[in-house]
């Protein structure tokens, strides 16, 4: 009975030692790396802002600078419809406005001016450029890292 019980704790203790043999290559450079730990609350979020826009700690900055823009009017956010990095920068754009309603518009980079000029900009506070170069009429934008740009609705008028 004995060796029964010493037989299977020493099954289990191989087991135990193949497993840390195989998973320590694994771990332990993270472990060196301190990438194990407390995470922050927008550790996600900035993590996709840094790799898409190179800017860190973006969501705060982000909801800086959507803090100013009005409450009661939508925001526009203009994604290349060919372009899944800027669909996906897009709607997370659309996720750090939250509370605020967000239309996103999927345009081709050739023809997206046309659908610019068609806003109601009595109806939105600002268009959000995400992957796409406003176009060169408009002259106040504020850029976000190297991928977004905000552009107030005042300055959506081509004949200033």
């Amino acid at each position: 009975m004995r060796l029964r019980f010493y037989l299977h704790v020493g099954l289990w203790c191989g087991l135990f030692a193949i497993f840390l043999f195989f998973s320590l290559p694994i771990v332990g450079p993270a472990i060196l790396e301190n990438k194990i730990g407390p995470i922050d609350p927008n550790h996600s979020t900035d993590s996709y802002l840094s790799g898409l826009t190179r800017v860190r700690n973006g969501t705060e900055l982000f909801a800086r600078v959507v803090e100013t823009l009005p409450r009661d009017k939508s925001i526009a956010v203009l994604v290349d419809a060919g372009n899944s990095p800027s669909e996906f920068l897009g709607m997370l754009v659309a996720y750090l406005s939250w509370p605020r309603e967000v239309r996103i518009i999927r345009v081709s980079p050739t023809t997206y001016s046309h659908e610019l000029t068609a806003i109601n900009a009595s109806s939105v506070s600002a268009v959000i450029f995400c992957n796409l170069k406003p176009p060169v009429w408009i002259k106040t934008k504020t850029s976000f890292g190297s991928s977004i740009n905000f552009v107030r609705t005042e300055s959506l008028n081509p004949n200033q």
